[in-house]
C-alpha cells in the first residue's frame, strides 16, 4: 500500500510513461488504497495539468507536447486513409447531399475522390476547404468563420458554433486522434472538440474515418462517446472490434477497406 499521496500520485505517472492510458478502477487495487483515495490524487494532478480523466480512464499530458500541423499528419498512413475516404464517398455520399467535413487529414483525403453531381460540402476548415475548391465535380463549398487556429487550420470560438447550429447535414464525416470503446472518440484541443460537437449535432448520421492507429488510442479530451458514432470506415480488421461491438448496444456499425 503506497499511503503517501505524493508517491501514489508519482507511481501513477510512472504508470503512464509505460501505457498511452489506464482505467481509473484499476488503480485503487494497483495502488492498495479507497477508490476515495484515488478519485481525490487524480484530481490533485489534473489541476496541475499532468493527466486528464476521460470517461473512466486516465490519460498522461506531457509538458510542452505540440499539436502537429496539417501537413505533417497528412502524409502520414496516407495509403490507409485514401482508402478509407474512397469507401466514405463512394458508399456514404449520394446526389444532391448536403455533408459536415472536419478538418482531419483522412476526411480532407476526400477531395482525390470524385464526388456524385449536385454535393453541398460545410465544413470549419480552410485546408479542406481550399481542397474542393477547385474539385472537378464542383460541389458548393462553405466555410464557416470564427477564430482560425494555425496549427489545425481549423476555424474555433463562438462564431463556429453559431454557424453549425443553424444547419442540418445529412451526414458528418469525422477524423479523430484516437478511438476507444471506453474513451469514445476523443481528440487532441477542447476548441476543436467543442466545433466537431456542433458538426454532429447537426447531423442526421456521425460517420468516423480513422485508420488502425487510432484503435485503442485515448487523446486529451473526449469528441463522442462511441455509442454517439453511427458508423466507422477504417482499415483495421473487424476482428480487431470484436470486444468493441459485444459492449456497446446499437451503433457504431464498423466497415473495413480490408474486408475482413
Amino acid at each position: 500500500m503506497l499511503s503517501n499521496a505524493l508517491h501514489r500520485q508519482r507511481h501513477i505517472l510512472e504508470l503512464l510513461e509505460s501505457q498511452d492510458s489506464i482505467s481509473t478502477s484499476d488503480l485503487p487495487e494497483r495502488l492498495g488504497v479507497t477508490p476515495m483515495t484515488v478519485w481525490r490524487d487524480l484530481k490533485q494532478l489534473e489541476e496541475k495539468a499532468l493527466i486528464r480523466r476521460l470517461h473512466g480512464r486516465i490519460v498522461g499530458l506531457s509538458a510542452g507536447e505540440e499539436e502537429p500541423d496539417f501537413h505533417s499528419k497528412r502524409s502520414k498512413n496516407q495509403d490507409a486513409k485514401e482508402r478509407i475516404a474512397a469507401m466514405a464517398v463512394s458508399d456514404w455520399i449520394s446526389e444532391g447531399d448536403c455533408i459536415a467535413l472536419d478538418g482531419g487529414t483522412t476526411v480532407a483525403a476526400m477531395a482525390k475522390q470524385m464526388l456524385p453531381p449536385r454535393v453541398t460540402l460545410v465544413t470549419n476548415s480552410v485546408n479542406t476547404a481550399q481542397l474542393f475548391q477547385r474539385h472537378p465535380s464542383r460541389p458548393e463549398v462553405y466555410c464557416c468563420g470564427g477564430y482560425l487556429r494555425d496549427a489545425s487550420g481549423t476555424f474555433i470560438g463562438r462564431e463556429a458554433l453559431s454557424f453549425f447550429s443553424k444547419r442540418r447535414f445529412r451526414r458528418y464525416f469525422l477524423s479523430a486522434t484516437g478511438m476507444d470503446v471506453e474513451a469514445g472518440v476523443t481528440d487532441l484541443t477542447l476548441e476543436d472538440n467543442e466545433v466537431k460537437q456542433a458538426m454532429a449535432a447537426a447531423s442526421e448520421e456521425v460517420v468516423l474515418l480513422a485508420d488502425a492507429s487510432k484503435l485503442g488510442v485515448v487523446s486529451h479530451m473526449q469528441v463522442l462517446p462511441w455509442r454517439a458514432i453511427d458508423r466507422v470506415i477504417t482499415d483495421a480488421s473487424l476482428n480487431s472490434f470484436a470486444g468493441l461491438a459485444s459492449t456497446t448496444a446499437g451503433p457504431p456499425r464498423i466497415y473495413s477497406v480490408t474486408g475482413s
